[in-house]
């Protein structure tokens, strides 16, 4: 991942750390960079992605998968709650500040 030259010195380190990770992870993190969402957001926007060709397919658990293996990883978190379209409660992932 590349940081914009405007972007702080920890978006540059974040980047540079990026390089070995999977394109899946890659592309979760580019999703979560445009803006927090719950697991089932990401992984719509993963899918349509991957449909169009800019990022490899992968199935709904394996993106979910790779988030928490982000979150282990330290480059997600969790930011908030939101509500589910059966009105569950579930949390919103974002990318790790500071």
């Amino acid at each position: 991942m590349r940081a914009r030259k405007s972007d702080p010195v920890t978006s540059h380190e974040a980047g540079a750390s990026v390089k070995n990770l999977s394109e899946t992870k890659k592309g979760i993190l580019g999703i979560l960079k445009n803006r927090p969402m719950s697991d089932g957001e990401l992984w719509n926007e993963y899918y349509w992605l991957a449909r169009k060709g800019k990022l490899p397919y992968a199935s709904e658990s394996g993106v979910r998968s790779r988030r928490a293996e982000l979150v282990a990883s330290g480059f997600v978190e969790s930011v908030g709650f939101d509500t589910t379209k059966f009105g569950r409660r579930t949390l919103v992932w974002g990318l790790k500040r500071g």
